[in-house]
């Protein structure tokens, strides 16, 4: 007799974070069934427990492989007939079995081959169209959003539904409005292959939305399998080309600070606050005059109340001597709330410096040419291989720039982001005098120009 009760998890599997439950069935039981006529029936059954939760999960995959032996007894003992009864019904709420259309089984003349592929579930291989055109926008309307809410408890953020949306229209340009039972992996490869986007990443995302909806598509039963799996730049491609972002040399950030210098307001003082911190735009467009305070008798912003991309970028970040030289405390000062209040809060980037990228990368462009390999980030670059050649330890700029440490022993002992005298000592080591005509006066030149770069 079938041990239930100890039926490992690997006859269960997820997708989308719904439980599956998976049998084959026997070769012998196989092969009777195919013998007696039922032709129909698939060698692989699947069915979705619709949960999940691991405990309900495991609970309703052993009722499930109940029925599945059920079935294999009865086909054993002659009764094949009553098998195949079994092998008919239709899923019901209790987690009985059925097949899910997943794998369309097809036999030879002789009753004797089991080659596998993927079809509708009838043996003429004929698709069966009932209900309203399944276009990729009823999927989203009908199972994403849907899927999503019960998943999370609350319906996708604002930026991702415009993404998906984008992507959508996209496809429809391309392809056109087709159903989604219709979309083969030709027109999926002619998407991708048509795409023409700025950057990998771009690429990558829209891309991956649609494989999104073709997912859900396929975990409701609606379609075979996704079209779009596997296609698309993968990760590695998309870290080589996020690895192409080059620092700034001398002579370039002289340029580009011979433009922002004769700015005001955010497009002045973000440059500055990036190439003398390290930190991320997003980071300083946010500012606000109450997070500029005094720790350990330094000057330093608290960023533990911003938006910031990781945990590890919550930090005190400490002023660099530059900053309270060209009057930063002054400006703060003069502040009612947030440093650039003409920054605001996109809904649809979820940004407040996405106005602000686009303006400096343009100053950028001025200054050196197009090239999208020096962007507005590449000053988070600058600072880090000027820190590095000055010679501060590289734990030392990771506590300042808010990069996760790089062992146990960083993050757990030393905990440099607690100790803003020492971080402050090793970011006044270097000097950007240079860039700045208030400072020309008052800081020698070195005789290397630029310490670090």
């Amino acid at each position: 007799m079938p041990r239930y009760t100890s039926l490992p998890f690997t006859r269960q599997r997820t997708k989308g974070g719904t439980f599956l439950f998976r049998f084959q069935l026997p070769a012998d039981v196989f092969d009777a069934l195919v013998l007696a006529g039922h032709a129909e029936v698939p060698r692989t059954l699947l069915m979705t427990l619709r949960t999940t939760d691991p405990t309900a999960a495991r609970g309703r995959a052993l009722k499930a492989a109940a029925n599945a032996f059920e079935i294999v007894r009865a086909v054993r003992a002659g009764d094949v007939e009553s098998a195949a009864a079994l092998l008919a019904q239709r899923r019901s709420r209790d987690g009985s079995l059925h097949n899910c259309g997943v794998e369309q089984i097809q036999h030879p003349s002789n009753g004797q081959g089991t080659s596998t592929g993927t079809g509708t579930g009838h043996a003429s291989g004929k698709k069966r169209r009932s209900g309203p055109q399944q276009t990729l926008s009823w999927v989203y309307e009908n199972v994403y959003l849907p899927r999503r809410t019960e998943r999370k408890g609350a319906p996708p953020r604002r930026r991702s539904r415009l993404d998906l949306e984008a992507g959508i229209d996209r496809f429809v340009a391309l392809v056109g409005d087709k159903d989604i039972r219709d979309v083969s992996r030709r027109d999926a490869e002619q998407f991708v292959g048509s795409l023409n986007l700025p950057s990998v990443g771009t690429t990558k995302k829209a891309i991956g939305v649609l494989s999104t909806l073709f997912n859900c598509a396929v975990e409701r039963e609606l379609i075979g399998k996704n079209p779009f799996r596997g296609l698309g730049p993968d990760r590695y491609t998309v870290v080589a080309a996020r690895r192409s972002y080059r620092r700034f040399d001398a002579d370039q950030l002289s340029r580009i600070f011979c433009r922002t210098e004769m700015k005001s307001g955010s497009m002045l003082w973000v440059p500055r606050l990036l190439l003398l911190t390290g930190a991320r735009l997003e980071e300083m467009a946010q500012l606000r005059a109450a997070w500029f305070t005094v720790r350990d008798r330094v000057h330093v912003i608290d960023l533990h109340a911003a938006r910031v991309k990781t945990p590890h970028s919550r930090r005190y970040v400490p002023l660099h001597r530059h900053l309270l030289e060209l009057g930063l405390l002054d400006y703060v000062a003069s502040a009612n709330d947030r440093l650039f209040p003409k920054l605001q809060y996109r809904r649809t980037a979820e940004r407040w410096g996405a106005s602000l990228s686009t303006r400096l990368n343009r100053e950028i462009d001025e200054a050196v040419g197009r090239d999208r390999t020096l962007t507005v980030h590449s000053l988070r670059k600058t600072f880090e291989h000027a820190a590095y050649v000055a010679g501060v330890p590289k734990p030392t700029f990771n506590a300042i720039t808010g990069h996760k440490a790089g062992d146990i022993s960083e993050e757990h002992y030393l905990q440099l982001q607690d100790d803003v005298g020492l971080l402050k000592r090793q970011l006044d080591t270097l000097d950007f005098s240079f860039l700045f005509p208030a400072l020309r006066q008052a800081t020698p030149p070195t005789s290397g120009g630029v310490t670090g770069l």
